[in-house]
């Protein structure tokens, strides 16, 4: 890989064992050490890392960053003050063990505190973990789902508890399950040469060492760089305390001046939304946009779907209860609705009313009876807008920070007299920003002028190229990182003006479409949309997003779709008119090398199946019962460390690794995960997973069983998917 050797490596430590094992990047040279109360090999270690620093070789893990290099530099810091004093080294198992502990049980808040500085490393480090962004939260991905996701062929989990006091025979079983550890590792590296190739490059021609940065660090270092670069001092200012961030921070947001000026609507219904825009003051830029109250909506609530929602009275509401529903909801009221339940009826003098009762012939009783009457419930009620949105000719367009979206659910085709087509904004919010001149405030006319020159570079070089990924990954991530307040981009206003606009300048372009022409919008989503236009209207629609492109300088890019299978924004299936076919979402099946590495891949003979009924007509049960690729049919759940997981067969709880390997079985037992209770002397919740039906756990996919699968599992779930478009 590149011009670099690497060590593949990987520890783990117990009270009285640590181990350390390797191998080499080509497979080769596989090695392991122990220090223990039977042996004591940290000499034999220290020979093996001082080989590794001679030959300027790197130490590949996954998280070890955070936990296994600060533990091996631990090792050598001593290693190093013994040589020092002449003595020899001594570190015992103990002392590595706690050292671990100290490292684990750091605070949240204090998580940095272990990675060791670049300038005291002492083996050049490169952790995947990192390089993924898994130490995102909505990324957080753990080696041993990495295993479940790469297919591996045994996933197997840590053998016994931390902290346990490990026997002779316990040793040699972690040994074998470290090295196991570090042939995954190894696996994930090999799946992860392209990545690492490119932080290789862009290391060499951006000069500032990106080895262990994802994506998205990449992208904003060097946007920043080049800022720094353009104008010393824009986003950072050296002061006698050290280096100071550059940032705009606001108090509260016009978002008049959020809008560009040439936005223009004819429709009543965007015609009220922009005007209501224009209202806005925002304190903050998150949810903002969300849970709206009728009375803050004015004559937007006309145009726009709303829910009603409820409070119950303890009693009849008071002239004061009702004053402060209407307080808080202006457009509120009082609802009473009658209960199966009854009470006795009194006059305002509180006095029994009576009643005369009469049989079924209507002869009335001879002696009057108390009169009951059904119970009654009050309940406050108000409507609000759960997220910002207009109806426009029956399709419902959503507004927020994340941009329009639009869909309307079905399958959808081209014919002889309709064709769907399909337009987004090339680079829609770097475009967005460069065109109009809009940047974050402190970094004024730079910012653009930056913006414009990356992507022009971007433009004039060669697809596939690290350079190209670079400059795509910088003009991405931009928008992201101005409302980030840990970075020297953050501008909340900006945020709010590339995200605002976009959405009313699409909305401007959808409008004009449908007004028109014969076009039905289908879909709408961040930076483009898809229309069923009649066929005879296509050059006017043509036209008017030539019309549009000049009035904004922005472009757009076409295509046609042969269909369009729509559940929601977020999934779907389209398929061009070239036969090119797009699955988002609950029906995505990618090669799992490129299915995203932190999502869930189970039971993908769904997704497969789902597609093929729809592209190619074919019976998904059909399918199902053919496809022969058993790890389409797994599935895998994890529960964390404070909980665990047992399979429950003939009333009897197995236990079960915390991420575990699973498939629906006509035999096999109940899948449960058994968590802490919320009080204190509480019992343990459980919570059954695929409750209907049996499984059979298959970490190692030797257990996988073809004649015990049960195949209604995944029909039932390739139903669901269906009907989530048809239905």
């Amino acid at each position: 890989m590149g011009k670099y050797k690497d060590f593949i490596y990987d520890i783990e430590t117990y009270p009285n064992v640590f181990t350390f094992s390797a191998v080499y990047m080509n497979g080769k040279g596989k090695v392991a050490f122990e220090i223990s109360d039977r042996k004591n090999q940290i000499d034999e270690l220290l020979e093996f890392l001082r080989n590794v620093k001679r030959t300027q070789c790197r130490m590949v893990g996954f998280n070890n960053i955070n936990f296994d290099y600060p533990v091996v530099h631990f090792i050598l810091t001593k290693a190093k003050d013994a040589f020092k004093r002449n003595k020899p080294v001594k570190v015992t198992a103990a002392q590595i063990y706690d050292e671990a502990m100290r490292l684990i049980n750091k605070s949240p808040d204090d998580k940095f505190s272990s990675k060791i500085k670049d300038a005291d490393v002492i083996i050049p480090q490169v952790d995947l973990f990192l390089v993924h962004h898994f130490d995102n939260r909505a990324r957080s991905t753990s080696l041993k789902m990495i295993e479940v996701n790469m297919r591996s062929d045994n996933v197997e989990d840590l053998p016994f508890p931390v902290g346990t006091v490990l026997t002779n025979s316990q040793i040699d079983v972690l040994l074998k399950y470290n090295m196991h550890d570090v042939n995954e590792t190894l696996k994930f590296y090999n799946y992860s040469k392209e990545a690492l190739n490119l932080r290789e490059e862009l290391t060499v021609e951006f000069g500032f060492d990106c080895t262990n940065y994802n994506d998205g660090k990449i992208g904003k270092q060097l946007f920043i760089t080049s800022l720094e670069k353009e104008k010393p001092g824009s986003c950072y200012i050296q002061t006698e305390r050290g280096r100071k961030m550059n940032q705009t921070k606001r108090d509260i947001i016009q978002i008049k001046d959020c809008l560009v000026p040439y936005i223009t609507f004819q429709r009543i219904e965007f015609k009220t939304l922009h005007e209501w825009f224009k209202t806005r003051t925002i304190t903050e830029t998150k949810g903002v946009f969300s849970d709206i109250d009728e009375g803050e909506l004015g004559e937007l609530s006309k145009y726009s779907e709303l829910v009603v929602k409820k409070k119950k009275f303890k009693n009849k509401p008071s002239n004061l209860d009702i004053a402060e529903l209407l307080s808080e909801h202006p457009k509120g009221w009082v609802e009473e609705q009658d209960l199966k339940a009854t009470e006795y009826a009194f006059d305002a003098e509180g006095n029994h009313i009576m009643h005369q009762p009469v049989d079924e012939f209507g002869n009335a009783s001879s002696k009057p009876k108390k009169l009951r009457v059904n119970k009654k419930s009050y309940w406050g009620c108000w409507k609000k807008m759960e997220g910002l949105n207009v109806v426009v000719d029956g399709v419902r367009y959503d507004y927020g920070q994340g941009g329009i979206h639009a869909a309307v659910k079905g399958i959808h085709r081209s014919n002889e007299e309709y064709v769907i087509l399909t337009y987004d904004v090339a680079s829609f919010y770097p475009n967005l920003s460069i065109k109009n001149n809009i940047s974050p405030v402190h970094l004024g006319s730079t910012f653009c002028k930056v913006y414009s020159h990356l992507y022009d570079m971007r433009k004039s070089t060669p697809k596939g190229s690290a350079m190209n990924a670079a400059l795509k990954l910088s003009l991405n991530s931009t928008y992201g990182d101005s409302g980030n307040e840990y970075s020297p981009l953050y501008d909340p206003q900006y945020t709010m003006s590339i995200t605002c606009s976009g959405q009313m300048l699409l909305s401007m372009l959808i409008e004009s479409i449908i007004i028109s022409t014969d076009s039905k919008v289908l879909m709408a989503n961040t930076d483009g949309f898809e229309v069923m236009t009649n066929r005879k209207d296509v050059e006017t629609v043509k036209l008017k997003v030539a019309e549009w492109e000049k009035l904004t300088s922005l472009t757009m890019e076409g295509d046609i779709y042969e269909s369009m299978f729509i559940n929601n924004v977020n999934n779907y299936i389209s398929v061009t008119d070239k036969g090119k076919v797009k699955l988002k979402g609950m029906y995505e099946h990618n090669d799992f090398t490129k299915h995203g590495w932190h999502k869930n891949h189970s039971s993908m003979v769904v997704a497969k199946a789902v597609e093929s009924y729809f592209i190619h007509g074919m019976d998904y049960e059909e399918f199902i019962r053919l496809h022969r690729d058993k790890y389409d049919f797994l599935l895998r759940t994890k529960v964390p460390r404070s909980s665990s997981l047992v399979l429950v067969v003939e009333g009897e709880d197995v236990k079960q690794q915390n991420i575990c390997r699973y498939y629906p079985s006509k035999s096999g037992g109940k899948l449960v995960k058994l968590m802490p209770p919320l009080e204190e002397d509480g019992d343990i919740r459980r919570l059954g997973i695929d409750t209907d039906y049996n499984v059979k756990t298959c970490n190692n996919i030797k257990d996988f069983d073809w004649k015990d699968l049960d195949y209604v599992y995944y029909i039932n779930e390739a139903k669901k998917l269906i009907d989530g478009i048809t239905g």
